[in-house]
C-alpha cells in the first residue's frame, strides 16, 4: 500500500523526469534544425562555451533531484526540492520569455508550455508533500 507521501514523491520524481525530457527534446529540436539548415551559428551566438557549461549544469540538476527524492528520506529533501523547482520552472518561463521576439508563436512552444506545466504540477505537488507531518 502507497501511503501519500510516496505518492507525492512518486508524482515529483515523475513531474522532475517529464520536465528533463521536454528539456532534451527542445534541445534536440534546436540542434535538428540547426543541422537541417546546415548553420549553428545561433547556438555559437546566443549560447556560447559558457551557455554549454550551464546547461550541463542544468542537466545534471534535472538527473539528480529525482534520484534523490527515491533514495533519501528525511524532511530536509521535501524541503531542498520545492525552491529548486520552482527556480527551474521559472527559469525555463524567463528564458522562453527572452526568445518571444525571436520566434512567432507556435509549433515550438508546444514543448515549453508543457515544461511550465509540468513544473507547477511538481510545485503544487512538492508543497502538499512538504506539508505533511513527518511519518
Amino acid at each position: 500500500m502507497t501511503t501519500i507521501s510516496q505518492r507525492y514523491a512518486n508524482i515529483v520524481t515523475q513531474g522532475w523526469t517529464m520536465m528533463f525530457l521536454v528539456f532534451l527534446a527542445n534541445l534536440s529540436i534546436d540542434m535538428t534544425k540547426c543541422a537541417v539548415n546546415a548553420d549553428c551559428s545561433v547556438w555559437a551566438g546566443h549560447i556560447g562555451i559558457g551557455g554549454v557549461k550551464f546547461i550541463t549544469v542544468i542537466m545534471m540538476i534535472y538527473a539528480i533531484v529525482p534520484m534523490l527524492v527515491r533514495t533519501v528520506t528525511g524532511r530536509w529533501i521535501r524541503i531542498a526540492v520545492l525552491p529548486v523547482t520552482v527556480f527551474i520552472t521559472l527559469f525555463y518561463v524567463a528564458h522562453e520569455l527572452s526568445h518571444r521576439g525571436d520566434k512567432a508563436f507556435g509549433i515550438y512552444h508546444a514543448l515549453d508550455i508543457t515544461h511550465h506545466v509540468f513544473g507547477v504540477w511538481v510545485i503544487i505537488t512538492a508543497v502538499k508533500w512538504l506539508r505533511l507531518k513527518d511519518e
